[in-house]
């Protein structure tokens, strides 16, 4: 038995996705609901952070605090050791989650009225960056083919083309698919991006939760020469579950850029670390290695075991994926819209993330986050199917259900 098959109460530590008031007011579930939406692990954080923790607490100093370099050593050493990257101390800067940072890069590379590219369906944050900031939101469509996302380099270059598109934002392994893109597609979002002089973002923060077997390529590994055109955004959070601490940093080697970036986290006023962010950085990246090594194993076999199970489901199409804890389902042929989704989910008492979250081109689609402990996601899978297994009788009319499509 594996110590990641543990339950424990997340709903002590005021986990949001764990709380009963979210769970009924967003998607009128009871107590005893499964969720499945928000996208962070159900998992007990590793021995050596919670120990970091622990230590820290013991320390009766919660003040302003400072980036020592022990941060740069063990982000330094961590990128070699795991991607072979040779990161420099001046190019790295800590900031407050990749979310808000995503901000700050709109803020200092765009102004407003000026466009920035995503790929469709993405993280609607990257969506708020730019429309909250009053820039122009251009979309190009990922295209399905055999089951798996391609980027449409036609389209991409036809965007890239606009005056006024100055920033693409990568994300890469891509969410919600767990996509992993390859060196070579890389390589020509990377010469597009050099070709028509936007500044490209790639975010990377699940590169740690590639499966086994599974080469994770960088976009400055596809294409060193975008090393001077580009910023990586990384961040422990995702693998290690330290999104309550905001914990992120982006790297950036040409210095023109990072001082324009510098400048835009002192209009913001992106000072102090929080006190134990740097803490439980260092021990993700000096210690997990081993148990990073076994989630992610585990989570791959969560994968294959919700594709078994959901096999029995026709209509529900599993998109092959290759890195993190999220599914992508296609559910076109079962539901005739979001409504009977929801609907549907509900029966389940389970949450999940409808395909209309992700900007664009991700509606008949779910997310469903399978980042915990496999008997808790026995549970949920056992509760998708005899749902399914009652639902025209329990809902006549609200689920379109095609037992032998042709």
């Amino acid at each position: 038995m594996s110590q990641l098959d543990t339950l424990f109460d997340r709903k002590a530590g005021n986990a949001r996705k764990w709380a009963d008031q979210v769970l009924a007011e967003k998607f009128g579930l009871t107590p005893d609901a499964i969720p499945m939406d928000l996208a962070d692990l159900d998992f007990p954080v590793a021995p050596p952070i919670h120990q970091a923790m622990m230590v820290r607490a013991a320390v009766p100093d919660y003040s302003y605090t400072y980036v020592p370099e022990a941060f740069y050593a063990a982000v330094i050493a961590w990128n070699a050791r795991r991607f072979g990257l040779k990161l420099e101390k001046d190019w790295i800067k800590l900031s407050y989650g990749t979310v808000p940072t995503l901000h700050y890069l709109v803020q200092a590379f765009t102004t407003p009225g000026e466009a920035v590219l995503i790929n469709t369906p993405a993280y609607d944050p990257f969506a708020e960056a730019v429309q909250n900031n009053h820039r122009q939101l251009v979309t190009s469509p990922l295209v399905i083919k055999e089951g798996r996302y391609f980027f449409d380099f036609a389209d991409i270059a036809a965007k890239m083309q606009r005056p006024d598109v100055k920033l693409f934002i990568l994300c890469s392994p891509q969410n919600p698919s767990g996509r992993v893109w390859t060196a070579a597609e890389l390589a020509k979002v990377a010469e597009l991006c050099r070709q028509y002089h936007v500044l490209l973002v790639s975010d990377e923060i699940h590169r740690d939760i590639v499966y086994p077997g599974v080469n994770f390529t960088s976009i400055w590994q596809a294409d060193p020469a975008i090393q001077s055109q580009s910023i990586l955004c990384l961040s422990p959070n995702k693998a290690f579950n330290l999104g309550g601490l905001k914990t992120s940093y982006v790297v950036i080697p040409d210095a023109a850029i990072r001082d324009r970036l510098s400048q835009q986290f002192s209009a913001n006023s992106i000072t102090s670390p929080n006190s134990f962010a740097v803490p439980a950085l260092i021990a993700a990246y000096t210690d997990c290695d081993n148990w990073l090594d076994e989630m992610v194993a585990y989570v791959a076999a969560n994968f294959d075991y919700l594709k078994t199970r959901l096999a029995a489901i026709s209509e529900m199409k599993v998109m092959p994926a290759e890195s993190g804890f999220l599914a992508w389902i296609d559910t076109h042929r079962l539901f005739p819209d979001e409504t009977s989704m929801k609907q549907f989910f509900t029966a389940a008492d389970l949450s999940c993330v409808v395909g209309s979250y992700f900007v664009a081109d991700g509606e008949g689609f779910v997310r469903l986050n399978i980042g915990m402990p496999r008997p808790l996601l026995k549970e949920a899978l056992d509760r998708i199917i005899a749902t399914y297994a009652e639902w025209p009788a329990m809902e006549e009319g609200s689920c379109k259900i095609v037992r032998n499509p042709e």
